[in-house]
């Protein structure tokens, strides 16, 4: 499969999932932050059918090396037993949120990383409180992967009790009670809630994102993709800090909100969904090349901006529902913004590679999931 567009996904760390893979569907390879490099000796996993497939491309920007089987390890006790280390990870979580950092912080947080790895207590230097940091910013992220998967297994058997169970219950218990209330539209809220992101969990993801990211070059791409609108709000917050103007939406592209099946299949589905659309995306991608490279616009609607797109949404819409039915696999939208003048990778206090190509604009995609 040839790349289109390469995209960056963020702050995610764990794109395998079935409520993350509409994330594949529009630009290629999508590449993601890996917290862990592969071990030298590792056996093939479901998830390299992906990478080797070229739907997306792991990025490691802060290899663990020698330290790589210790963060594993943390990782499964983390999982494994989370009572043991609650009160840890909830300082540990505090002060990833401090702005300040003051070296009574420092101290605080080098002396829970090391008592989390087990390690001998020494006194806190500069290296290892920039090492600390940079622990922090994994395990943060490592805990929000263990979370999502969590709500996942959740959301999954909320979605066995479908419509005609609910309905045959809601018989059974009679007429009486009134709308809005009873297990089933506690439920409903259930899985509302599920759906939602709490500011400062997605805020501390961000950042811990960043600071990951901050270790090496950005991939060569030309889209960012935030996975939640939260996510799209912590990048849109920075570009309003520092600009007079607003994001601008200029397109919605419909997906599914879910493609569930074994990874060999999910492979074969996306990638024949992309080569089905690589028509439409092509055109699509020219618009959007032309607009974040020129230099001077101005429009009165953000239909103005892509002045043939709206054309292609029909189309683009059809072979959606073609291969992934909103019946079965419910609806989301990609949303594209524009960040006028703005350099993301600037912006952000990323660098990239030298002969990484640069546009006027930034380009931002948001999944934004319908609500039931």
């Amino acid at each position: 499969m040839k790349p289109l567009y390469p995209t960056l996904v963020f702050p995610d760390t764990d794109i395998f999932s079935y409520r993350q893979f509409p994330l594949l569907l529009f630009g290629s390879p999508v590449y993601f932050l890996q917290l862990v490099e592969p071990a030298a000796d590792a056996r093939p996993t479901d998830t390299d059918m992906f990478t080797d497939s070229g739907l997306c491309q792991a990025h490691i920007p802060a290899p663990l090396e020698s330290d790589r089987e210790r963060f594993t390890r943390l990782v499964h006790d983390l999982s494994e037993r989370k009572d043991d280390y609650a009160a840890q990870l909830s300082a540990l979580t505090v002060a990833a949120m401090s702005e300040k950092k003051e070296k009574t912080s420092g101290e605080e947080r080098y002396q829970i990383i090391s008592a989390l790895l087990g390690s001998p207590k020494t006194a806190a230097t500069k290296n290892n409180l920039e090492q600390v940091d940079l622990w922090q910013a994994r395990l943060v992220l490592a805990m929000a992967e263990l979370l999502n998967k969590e709500k996942d297994e959740l959301y999954q058997e909320l979605q066995l009790l479908d419509a005609q169970e609910i309905e045959m219950f809601r018989s059974l218990q009679g007429e009486d009670r009134p709308e809005g209330e009873g297990p089933f539209a506690e439920l409903q809220r259930i899985k509302a809630g599920l759906d939602s992101s709490r500011p400062r969990e997605v805020k501390m993801r961000f950042q811990s994102w960043l600071q990951l990211m901050r270790q090496a070059p950005l991939p060569a791409t030309r889209l960012w993709l935030a996975s939640s609108p939260e996510a799209g709000d912590e990048l849109f917050n920075e570009f309003e800090k520092r600009s007079d103007a607003a994001p601008m939406p200029i397109l919605e592209l419909s997906v599914p909100d879910r493609i569930e099946a074994g990874p060999t299949h999910i492979v074969s589905r996306v990638s024949k969904f992309l080569d089905d659309s690589e028509p439409i995306r092509t055109k699509i991608i020219a618009e959007l090349d032309t607009l974040i490279n020129k230099a001077h616009w101005s429009a009165e609607s953000a239909d103005d901006l892509l002045p043939t797109g709206g054309n292609h949404l029909n189309n683009w819409s059809k072979l959606i529902e073609d291969h992934f039915p909103a019946g079965s696999h419910g609806t989301a939208a990609l949303l594209f913004y524009l960040l006028p003048g703005c350099d993301i990778a600037s912006l952000l206090g990323l660098f990239t590679a030298a002969d990484s190509r640069r546009s006027v604009h930034g380009l931002v995609a948001v999944l934004k999931r319908k609500q039931a």
